[in-house]
Order: C-alpha cells, then structure tokens, then sequence
C-alpha cells in the first residue's frame, strides 16, 4: 500500500507478490507452499536429529516454555476459535526451532559429518566480519519541565531542541581532530574517547562489537562503519530531524586483530551458523525429498483465507 500498488478493493490473498528470494507468485499460492517448506523441514529436522541423536537442552526448553505459557494466556482464544491447540503452539514455536538449531550444531560440530575446519572458518571470519568501536554524543539538548497528566498527577516533561551553530560546529572540529590523529597513528581510539570526555565535561563509554554487516544493510551506523577501510577512523551525524541528530566518532579495526574470538564456543557457532545455515537447508530439503512423507488430511484443512480478516 506504501508503493501504491495496492488500494484494498481486492483480496491480498489474489495478488501477485515477489519475495526477499525473488520468487513470485500468487499471494495465497506463496503462502500455502511456504507452508508446505516448514513441514518438510520439520519432517527432516526430525529425522536427522535421530540419525545424529541431537537433542535440546531440558533447561533451554523449560525456559522457553514458561516463555510461551504466559504468551498463550493472551493468544488462546484467537487460536483456539482456528483449532490451533496450545501443543501445536509449543510445537511450532518452541520444540521444533529448538530442535532444528540441535541438529544444525550437531552437524556442523568439529566432529560432525560437515565439519567446518578451523583454517575455513578463519577465512570466512576474516572476508566477511567487522570489528569496530564508537561513541557518540547528542548534538542536542535536553530539558526537563514540570507538567501534570491527565489525572492530575505531577510529573516531567522532557523537551529537545538542537544545539546552536556554534556548538555544533565545535563538536565537528574535534570529532575532525579525534579521527585524524587516529588515522595518522598519533593516538589510539581509547585515548581520543578519554581527551573528548575531557574537553566536554563528558562521560561518554565506547561500544565494540565484532559483526557480519548485511551489505544491504539499512543501518545509517552500519553503513558508515562498512565504508571505512580497516584501521580508518572518521565521524558521522546521523539523524534526519535536527532536534534529535547525534554525532559519532566510528572506528573500523583489523579483523585479524581479533585473534581470540573464534576460540569462544557461541562465537564459532554464531560463526558458522551464518556460513552455513543455506547449506543446512538445502541439506534439509534434499533429507525431505529422499523421505516418504504421508501427508494427513489436516495439512489441507486451514486455508490462507480464514486468517485474511
């Protein structure tokens, strides 16, 4: 409706539509053999999790039960009049996407059938990762004022209005002269966060991070951190309404200085679920097709129609 292409006079459902995977078709086609993928998928997360004896922690799932418990209390009418019951819910939202993230570090382990050896997943790391550090400050200011609600209680009411030319401009400078001594070796990023905590009275703190940032990303941050070469430091001002612009001093650091993180367990799974996770569903759908599955009648009973409303 935002691109103008649809005014609401017919179903969504009959409309043709072209998925993030440039697949198109038929609203309601998409959405019937979407759902068919799941269910194979399932079938073979089933199967491969006996073939590897994988299974999920009972603490994990405990915790995203009691999780689900509370978030059916608000649901179970709605699902209920579709006859969707509470196990398949669990089932849908809990055990099987549990299960699947089993089987996917089942298989890729070190001693998995598809192994991913450590000189592979190093490379990966160091082509397709980034580790950076900023910090930032508002280039706004903030006040405070007493107000009244509506039922007459006392409280704040906090107004932000823009810095004046002058003080932006003095954060630009040094934002200028913090990256450029960064980028000419004279000072590190840690020291040139300490000198602006000095020059503005500040209590400014860094935050790092080590990430694969989508290409297509949509992250103003994101993309001016990917555009830095490695070891390059500069400022941006991100923000389209004035009253609420803030100013960052980024800082894209060598990828192989980052020598210790693979050797983290979650951070080599992280790793390697996003090396490996089209290669797992590929291998999930070519496990579905090798199977016998009987579909039961009940895979035809809900229809993408009775949930449009």
């Amino acid at each position: 409706s935002e691109a103008g292409t649809y005014d609401g006079s017919k179903s969504f459902l009959k409309m043709e539509i072209t998925d993030d995977d440039d697949v198109t078709a038929v609203a309601e086609d998409w959405i019937k053999d979407k759902a068919a993928e799941y269910m194979d998928s399932a079938v073979a997360v089933y199967h491969e999790a006996s073939v590897l004896g994988a299974t999920v922690d009972e603490a994990t799932a405990s915790y995203y039960e009691s999780m689900y418990d509370s978030y059916w209390d608000s649901i179970a009418d709605t699902y209920e009049g579709y006859g969707i019951s509470y196990d398949s819910f669990k089932l849908a939202g809990i055990t099987i996407p549990l299960l699947h993230s089993a089987v996917f570090e089942a298989e890729y382990k070190k001693d998995g059938p598809h192994a991913v050896s450590d000189d592979e997943l190093q490379e990966y790391f160091d082509k397709n990762y980034t580790s950076y550090k900023y910090f930032s400050a508002n280039l706004y200011t903030s006040v405070e004022t007493p107000s009244t609600d509506e039922n007459g209680n006392e409280t704040t009411q906090s107004t932000d209005t823009a810095m004046d030319e002058q003080q932006i401009t003095r954060h630009k400078n040094y934002f200028q002269l913090f990256a450029d001594r960064i980028n000419d070796g004279t000072n590190t990023f840690s020291e040139m966060l300490d000198a602006y905590n000095v020059k503005f009275d500040a209590a400014a703190t860094a935050t790092e991070d080590v990430k694969k940032i989508d290409e297509d990303t949509t992250d103003e941050l994101e993309k001016a951190i990917a555009s830095l070469k490695e070891g390059e430091a500069k400022y941006t001002i991100i923000g389209d309404d004035e009253n609420s612009r803030q100013i960052y001093l980024i800082y894209k650091a060598p990828i192989t200085d980052e020598k210790d993180y693979l050797k983290d367990d979650n951070n080599r799974l992280s790793v390697v679920s996003n090396m490996k996770t089209d290669d797992f569903n590929d291998l999930l759908k070519d496990v579905a097709a090798k199977l016998v599955i009987d579909k039961s009648s009940a895979c035809d009973s809900y229809k993408p129609s009775m949930f449009e409303s």
